[in-house]
């Protein structure tokens, strides 16, 4: 016993042994080696976040960018723009991590038969301790798999994926800043919009919620003001203008077709974005005859003259964002009957023809406020989805409300939140295409959907849960 005892420690001893090997010089090392020797492969060692230069150098071009103070980046050649942070960003992290597939030649004499003399394109960067790194670009290899490379002022040939070199060729109008409007969607405070619609003017309350002002206050469609906004932040440019604005006649910024203004941020910075003709409408001065197929692909994209007064860049925008622009007030209004959250709603003052109801909300239940009985609660939601139902119609400019039974209205809907009235409708005569219906703090009387209408003119037993059945009527079933 004594001695199988020993034999199997002897065994469990050289198992952890083994499984201590397998695991620091295998797994361990194994991790340690391969590190090791993708860090051989590196054509330098720098972080990208280190680069704050870079230069694209190709047969008659010549890009620099350079980092400004923190994060973002500015185009310097071939002239100063502004710059894609985002895209610059990731040429900075590829330049930071190039590797060499394998060497071709140690001592190269002849870089011309790989393209390298004169090379296909070069790259340039310089870091923040002022060091500057080189490496030239040239043929793709038989496969085109690889690119032969090399460090300016050394004789080594060696191979770099085709995926370096194409992340490096780009053009001037690729590195530019995309964006329409810099700012984030949620910041937003105000927006106006001018247009062949008018003038819309347009807050944003403490409740995320949207208000049409002007002469009245008046709910504007919150989610349809956003998506606005989401497209002016997120929308990118389709193209630029990179020929000289005086060359031609009129570029529609005097008259334009879209005006947007918007404050954003705590400090109400400012953004305003001007769109002026059709791509197709632009004419020179002095223009020589467009060629029949160009101005109709001109005519095709529908692509509009834009500029941000914040920076010196003109260029095109879709259609589609003119379209989101050009709306008028009814299109920014409100389409519910009354402008409410409704989760927000804990209690509902109902008059009709049946009686005074009061309902509360308690512990996610209704109950008919003064005799505490349960409410049903499809009852009193369908109450609710009435207040929430787009309208058919306004009048703005009403008569007296008399000629529309909303002196002595049949119907009326008070929703609270604790005492705050969050709305008060009351409901008139039969309209053409619906109810005439006023809420309060709205100087316009509103044609309701009458789908759903009758919902708000029942009893008490259409409201009230039904009492559980007796026991013994239970058992005699």
């Amino acid at each position: 016993m004594r001695f199988h005892f020993k034999g199997t420690l002897v065994l469990l001893i050289v198992c952890l042994a083994l499984g201590g090997y397998v695991y620091f010089y295998e797994i361990k090392g194994g991790e340690k080696r391969e590190k090791a020797k993708e860090a051989e492969k590196q054509v330098w060692k720098f972080e990208g976040s280190d680069i704050q230069q870079i230069d694209l150098i190709s047969q008659g071009q010549h890009i620099s960018a350079v980092r400004k103070a923190g994060r973002d980046w500015i185009l310097t050649s071939p002239r100063t723009l502004e710059a894609d942070t985002d895209e610059l960003n990731r040429l900075a992290n590829s330049a930071s991590n190039i590797q060499r597939e394998s060497v071709v030649e140690s001592n190269a004499t002849n870089l011309a038969k790989y393209g390298l003399s004169p090379p296909k394109s070069s790259l340039e960067v310089k870091t923040k301790g002022g060091k500057q790194y080189l490496i030239d670009f040239g043929n793709s290899n038989p496969t085109g798999s690889n690119a032969y490379a090399t460090i300016p002022g050394k004789k080594e040939v060696f191979l770099v994926s085709s995926s370096v070199v194409t992340a490096f060729d780009k053009k001037t109008d690729e590195l530019r800043n995309q964006t329409i409007l810099g700012f984030e969607q949620p910041e937003a405070q105000s927006l106006v919009l001018k247009s062949s619609k008018g003038e819309l003017q347009l807050e944003k309350d403490s409740d995320d919620r949207w208000w049409l002002v002007g002469k009245e206050k008046v709910a504007a469609d919150s989610p349809g003001v956003r998506g606005i906004l989401n497209a002016l932040s997120t929308g990118k440019v389709k193209e630029f203008f990179n020929e000289p604005a005086g060359e031609y006649r009129d570029l529609g910024f005097t008259n334009p077709v879209v005006d947007v203004r918007l404050t954003y941020g705590k400090n109400k910075g400012i953004k305003h974005l001007v769109i002026g003709l059709e791509k197709g409408k632009l004419q020179k001065k002095s223009p020589p005859p467009a060629p029949a197929k160009e101005a109709a692909e001109q005519a095709a994209t529908q692509l509009y003259l834009a500029k941000d007064e914040s920076r010196q860049d003109l260029f095109f925008v879709e259609k589609d964002l003119v379209d989101k622009l050009l709306k008028s007030r009814n299109d920014l209004r409100d389409k519910a009957l009354a402008s409410i959250q409704r989760w927000d709603v804990d209690s509902i003052a109902l008059t009709n023809s049946k009686g005074n109801f009061a309902f509360i909300k308690s512990g996610g239940e209704w109950f008919l406020a003064d005799k505490k009985k349960k409410a049903k609660w499809e009852s009193v939601n369908a109450v609710l989805d009435v207040m929430e139902k787009p309208v058919k119609e306004w009048i703005d400019q009403p008569g007296p409300l008399s000629g529309y039974g909303l002196d002595k209205p049949q119907i009326r809907v008070i929703l609270k939140k604790g005492p705050e009235v969050l709305a008060d409708c009351s409901f008139g005569k039969a309209a053409k295409d619906g109810i005439y219906a006023e809420v309060r703090g709205d100087s316009s009387v509103k044609v309701a959907d009458p789908e759903g209408l009758n919902a708000l003119d029942k009893g008490e037993t259409d409201f009230v849960e039904p009492p559980p059945a007796p026991a013994d009527a239970k058992n005699k079933k």
